[in-house]
């Protein structure tokens, strides 16, 4: 479920680089690379990415924001080392750690709608991506696995041929026609020689189906119900003297709630905020990320670590999606 989604602006302005960090096969070693940032720039399942982003919104607000992307297969060294290089860079920012395939749609507005992103960098058997979006500038393909149980009549999907350039265009019933529209503009020139083949669905040529292990069941649903909305959920994060960590929910919360020398942890359903007070030490600064684990491992829906959105917000870096969740918010009330 989610509450509010975390939107600080409509992902207008550009980024400048982009940082790749990879574990090394067979060691702990890890490789980072900075390149300048493009919005084609697919990004790779086995690495872990950080970018910054300065938003500007409609009511004035403006800020650092620092995204830690992490691919499906990225080693947890590489998460490690990207995530730690995330939180020295944002300092006084908003940091967001997100995963391949759970990402909010604030980043893939930041891509303007080309966002890509896959398991591997040389694919050695057919591929399957899936584009959906709400609008044109939230669109994105990503990479699913190569079966026909992964297909879905809401969407368009891109299947890249395990024997040839060929690459399949496959309409869902519902896809909407800015998808069908993004599928072949992203794809169209995936290689030198690429050959695209449309594909309405139901009227599919076997060789399709092959590629797929057979035509079999998938979501034939056109509507996307998209999560339930959730009540948000204010606790209190305590460490004490020995290390422990400790999670206290706080009822029917408000600004005064969040306490100056301590982390909040804001439950927003796809996302969890975790509020910093000025007065934290940076030994609890450290322990966010326990912080969250150990939340989502107490806490009884069917999210996991995986699934779900980190964002970090300094006191008094607020961004108004983070005050909305308040009945009543007054930017002064520390001052």
């Amino acid at each position: 479920g989610r509450a509010f989604g975390f939107m600080p602006d409509h992902g207008q302005n550009g980024i400048e680089i982009i940082t790749q960090y990879v574990a090394k096969p067979g060691s702990d070693e890890i490789v980072v690379s900075t390149v300048p940032f493009d919005e084609k720039l697919p990004l790779l399942g086995f690495a872990s990415y950080v970018l910054t982003y300065n938003y500007k919104a409609n009511n004035g607000d403006t800020g650092r924001l620092t995204y830690v992307w992490h691919g499906v297969n990225a080693s947890a060294a590489a998460k490690k080392r990207a995530f730690e290089e995330g939180l020295v860079g944002s300092k006084d920012g908003l940091l967001v750690q997100t995963n391949q395939g759970h990402e909010p749609r604030h980043f893939y507005k930041i891509f303007k709608g080309k966002l890509l992103t896959s398991f591997t960098a040389l694919p050695v058997t057919a591929q399957l991506f899936r584009i959906r979006g709400t609008v044109e500038s939230d669109v994105h393909a990503s990479e699913v696995a190569a079966d026909s149980s992964s297909l879905a009549s809401s969407d368009a999907f891109a299947l890249h041929s395990g024997k040839s350039h060929k690459i399949y265009i496959w309409n869902g019933l519902g896809a909407s026609a800015f998808e069908k529209q993004a599928a072949v503009d992203r794809f169209s020139d995936y290689w030198d020689d690429v050959e695209l083949e449309q594909v309405e669905e139901g009227a599919e040529p076997d060789e399709f189906w092959e590629e797929l292990n057979g035509e079999g069941q998938y979501d034939r649903s056109l509507g996307d119900d998209g999560a339930p909305l959730l009540e948000s959920r204010l606790f209190h994060c305590l460490l004490s003297s020995g290390g422990l960590l400790k999670v206290e929910e706080v009822a029917q919360y408000e600004q005064e709630d969040l306490d100056s020398d301590d982390i909040m942890l804001l439950d927003a359903g796809d996302e969890i905020y975790l509020w910093v007070g000025y007065g934290v030490s940076e030994e609890e600064n450290a322990k966010l990320l326990d912080m969250a684990k150990l939340y989502i491992h107490l806490e009884p829906t069917a999210r996991s670590f995986d699934t779900v959105s980190i964002i970090r917000v300094p006191q008094g870096k607020e961004p108004r999606v983070f005050k909305r969740m308040f009945p009543n918010w007054d930017d002064n009330y520390w001052q």
